[in-house]
């Protein structure tokens, strides 16, 4: 149980670090706390944490031998990825929020956040980085990954909701459509930086 323990603060901070940095998730949360508010996007933060713990069980079972015995198979997630998030870019540059009309119901729910993340190389390689760097071998092995994936999931759900807010406060700062189209391509332009990074 030492080992364990001793694994907690690297967990911690690997986790800080991989789910507090821009990508697809964040900068969708952030669009969905500047346009409709943090209890709007609780559903789609629901299903973005769900997403990672299934990601977790399957890489933890053996999906992550399948995606290091077929290389290529990465590569094709990668691509899939990568057209979704400019999709993503194209469509946040053709939003304008009309701050008088009443906004629409948030479209982006618990299942959209759910699947999004078997599509999101981000969140792929967080699971299996998090998994190789984090397991323990023999007996501990389905602790450490219990572990790991509690640890991501507190930390990812707490960051999650900052960037969430970050929109919220955003949002109340832009007095104009005009200043909320801006954002959004400023949302846009690292979602396309996003792209950019995946293929490094």
């Amino acid at each position: 149980m030492n080992e364990l323990i001793a694994l907690l603060l690297p967990l911690m901070l690997f986790s800080i670090s991989a789910t507090a940095t821009p990508g697809p998730n964040n900068v969708m949360l952030t669009l969905l706390g500047s346009e409709y508010g943090l209890k709007s996007a609780l559903g789609f933060i629901a299903g973005i944490r769900m997403g990672i713990v299934l990601l977790f069980a399957l890489m933890s079972m053996g999906v992550a031998g399948l995606v290091e015995l077929f290389p290529h198979s990465l590569q094709v997630l990668k691509c899939i990825g990568a057209v979704y998030l400019f999709w993503l870019a194209i469509k946040l540059i053709k939003t304008t929020s009309q701050l008088d009309a009443k906004l629409p119901v948030n479209p982006l729910g618990f299942v959209h956040g759910m699947a999004v993340q078997f599509i999101n190389p981000k969140s792929i390689l967080m699971v299996l980085s998090c998994i190789s760097a984090f397991s323990l071998p023999n007996h501990l092995y389905w602790y450490s990954v219990l572990q790991a994936c509690a640890v991501f999931s507190v930390v990812g759900l707490l960051t999650n909701i900052g960037w969430t807010l970050f929109g919220v406060a955003v949002s109340r700062l832009l007095a104009t459509p005009v200043a909320k189209h801006r954002f959004n391509c400023f949302l846009a332009a690292c979602t396309f930086i996003t792209i950019g990074l995946i293929f490094v």
